[in-house]
């Protein structure tokens, strides 16, 4: 039985893009039924979300295909024929290819590009040739075939279009999830005593080795430990040099594994600053997280940072380790700066949070439905 929208929600255990996915299913499947429309999600059976029971679920074939992977245009190529949807929204920039067959080109599709990193040079990206051009590829069928593509900030929307100007770009930032709201049990943090933070992978556009030179310049002088947490189901570890600078730190860096929901965010809690030290971000949703929960935040100066963290954080420049030494000196030592830094950054996340549409992509999609026949 056909459906009017199918939704791609396999990847929703990811850090990233998995929250992007729990951010918005519940609010397509609101904004769906409101208009009456029916739905169904794209999933594996290892990762199947909670969703309400007039949600079709279509499962994976094959299962668990990777991003990026013949094998995910394949999943996606079963689930247009079974489904046989008037719009698809798909949460990462690849384009599928069966959308091309005649029996699917009335199809309606939205994407969403999180960032361009996969089109920065390889000392930022890490990406080889071959697969900065599959990205650029990508982009550009999204731009031509696209009904919407959503951006989480004005920087990403820049980015892309840049490299490809017709793109028909929708900024939608994405909210804080509210639970990082509600009152928490801050014994469930895994670390005790006093702490600076990273949440997030290790990929080298997350730049660890410039926060692991600054926390080295001032080691000895604060009592402070670095604490490196990965978001999602794990750390990933892809950028070579950072067990080296940790292991020239010993014991005053921890890197923890796998961590809940609950345990992350009583680890964000209890921090004394978050850092983000990225090169590259489509917007950056931990350091409002961190603002959400009252911990004060460090970030560096690039664009979708600065427009994500407004007036709720410090920055500094992402190539200047000695300048984020300073600052993390001095907001480790001194308690009432740091206090300062904490309360603009729950008013920062309080506001923007009142501010933006939850729904503003899910709706858009939906809306592609007012007025056509039925």
């Amino acid at each position: 039985m056909p459906v009017d929208v199918l939704f791609d929600a396999r990847h929703i255990r990811q850090s990233g893009i998995g929250t992007y996915i729990k951010t918005q299913l519940p609010y397509l499947e609101q904004s769906s039924a409101e208009r009456r429309l029916s739905l169904a999600i794209l999933s594996d059976r290892s990762t199947l979300p909670t969703v309400g029971e007039s949600t079709r679920v279509i499962f994976s074939t094959p299962a668990g295909a990777p991003m990026y992977s013949a094998q995910e245009q394949k999943a996606w190529d079963n689930a247009l024929e079974i489904t046989r949807p008037s719009a698809i929204w798909l949460p990462h920039y690849p384009f599928p290819v069966a959308l091309f067959r005649k029996s699917n080109r009335r199809i309606r599709t939205f994407v969403t590009v999180h960032d361009t990193i996969h089109l920065r040079e390889r000392r930022v990206s890490n990406q080889s040739w071959p697969h900065r051009m599959y990205a650029r590829a990508m982009l550009h069928l999204d731009a031509r075939m696209c009904s919407r593509i959503f951006t989480p900030s004005l920087a990403t929307a820049s980015s892309l279009i840049q490299v490809a100007p017709s793109a028909p770009v929708l900024v939608t930032p994405i909210p804080v999830d509210e639970s990082w709201f509600a009152p928490l049990d801050a014994n469930l943090s895994p670390i005790h005593g006093p702490y600076i933070l990273y949440v997030g992978n290790v990929k080298r556009h997350k730049n660890l080795p410039v926060l692991l030179k600054a926390y080295a310049e001032v080691a000895l002088a604060i009592p402070q430990k670095l604490v490196i947490a990965g978001g999602g189901e794990s750390l990933r570890t892809l950028d070579e040099r950072i067990d080296q600078l940790a292991a020239g730190l010993g014991d005053r860096v921890h890197v923890t594994g796998r961590l809940d929901f609950n345990t992350l965010r009583s680890l964000v809690a209890g921090a004394d600053v978050l850092i983000i030290p990225s090169l590259h971000e489509g917007a950056g949703l931990p350091p409002l997280e961190a603002m959400a929960s009252h911990t004060a935040v460090l970030s560096s100066n690039i664009p979708a940072l600065k427009e994500t963290c407004g007036d709720g954080a410090d920055y500094f420049d992402p190539h200047d380790y000695r300048t984020l030494a300073h600052l993390v000196h001095m907001f480790c030592v001194d308690d009432h700066a740091r206090a300062r830094l904490a309360a603009r950054g729950w008013s920062h996340v309080t506001k923007r949070q009142a501010a933006i549409s939850f729904a503003a992509a899910a709706d858009a999609v939906c809306s592609e439905f007012e007025g056509s026949p039925p």
